[in-house]
């Protein structure tokens, strides 16, 4: 089953006034360099995990001059159509609504509208430090697993009130016994973050090593280990008490700096190309690879995961990968294919060969339809 964005409405958004489009199976926003392609990206991902990739304050998505601004898209399925709607005003926090109520949770929205994003920036995720590649593993897993959203929510909470406590007791203004009452929620929903983390990787790797052997026509192997902070195995006793262990060998040294230095959120994602760390060793080119390759076993992963193909964003590819990479990419889109949105400089038709291409060119702001063939 494939996911599909039909409409999306953008109101005071970066540099569009007001904009609404309508999309088919393959969608092309092409023009010169900023003119707002890369904003068009931007919005679907915000309504998808009501988050921008490129800034952590709603405040700069709202166009300059304006209080407010404004989101909508329609999903659909086979089965179902959904609305999202979101809504900032400068200063609040943002509203959510899902069919036209109002969402206090904003991890409501999550996996409704599955996604998949490439951009040049995606290759921190091989290149990065540890907490990109979590990003991408708790982004992934997120989207197709609700529990482990809210599993990682409460480690996250747990997570920030004992560092909060452990400040307070460097600083003499609470005793230590504050720190067993977070404790417990700390190691019971950080073992169950460790586990998924750990199975979805074991679930990735045959699937990364694939996709690495297709790009590179059989001359690398790509490689992915889950590196836990903390020893995690099936036992729930065992877990815990290595967990409690680590906790206890660590107070001292965590009062000092006011923050907890045990746990999944110090985990890792190890990435090799033909057995080297792809961080240290590869090159800018394998490393572009590598990150596509990710990328592809990432649909697949979501796919055989939820039965559903996610919404595939590419932002200026074309201009980050050679001839063979780009073309293997686009032949492995069009054997699946999933609902693909791609900004470029120039069409080329032989990206899409026979899919049905809907075309805007963008210029300040304004997308206007043009012909595939002739954009």
């Amino acid at each position: 089953m494939r996911l599909q964005l039909t409409e999306l409405v953008l109101v005071n958004y970066r540099n569009y006034a007001e904009q609404s489009l309508e999309f088919g199976a393959f969608n092309l926003f092409v023009g010169a360099n900023a003119q707002g392609k890369t904003n068009l990206l931007e919005a679907i991902l915000f309504l998808a995990t009501t988050r921008s990739h490129r800034t952590s304050t709603d405040d700069e998505l709202i166009r300059q001059g304006e209080q407010t601004g404004y989101l909508s898209g329609s999903v659909e399925d086979s089965i179902a159509r959904r609305r999202i709607e979101v809504g900032n005003t400068r200063g609040r926090r943002k509203q959510v609504k899902l069919d036209g109520k109002i969402q206090n949770r904003l991890s409501n929205l999550i996996g409704l509208l599955k996604v998949v994003f490439f951009a040049p920036e995606s290759t921190a995720i091989v290149k990065g430090g540890p907490d990109d590649r979590r990003r991408f593993l708790d982004s992934l897993i997120s989207q197709v697993h609700g529990e482990y959203l809210r599993g990682l929510q409460r480690y996250r909470r747990a997570l920030q009130q004992r560092n909060e406590s452990l400040k307070q007791i460097r600083d003499r203004r609470a005793s230590r016994d504050t720190l067993q009452a977070w404790e417990e929620p700390l190691i019971a929903s950080g073992i169950d973050v460790a586990r998924r983390r750990r199975a979805v990787c074991e679930e990735l790797r045959p699937v990364l090593l694939q996709q690495q052997q297709y790009l590179t026509e059989g001359c690398e192997e790509a490689g992915l280990r889950y590196a836990p902070n903390v020893l995690i195995n099936e036992d729930d006793e065992e877990s815990r008490e290595e967990f409690e262990r680590r906790l206890t060998a660590s107070v001292e040294s965590d009062i000092a700096r006011g923050t907890t230095s045990v746990g999944p959120h110090r985990d890792d994602v190890e990435l090799m190309v033909d057995g080297l760390d792809a961080r240290r060793f590869a090159s800018q080119g394998q490393q572009r690879t590598l990150t596509l390759a990710l990328k592809l076993a990432e649909i697949d992963w979501m796919h055989r995961a939820s039965g559903e193909l996610p919404i595939v964003l590419l932002d200026d590819v074309t201009s980050e990968l050679d001839e063979l990479r780009t073309r293997l990419l686009f032949e492995a889109l069009h054997a699946l294919p999933p609902q693909v949105f791609l900004t470029t400089t120039r069409i080329d038709p032989t990206l899409f060969g026979e899919m049905p291409a809907h075309a805007w060119e963008v210029r300040a702001g304004t997308a206007n339809p043009v012909e595939a063939d002739a954009a």
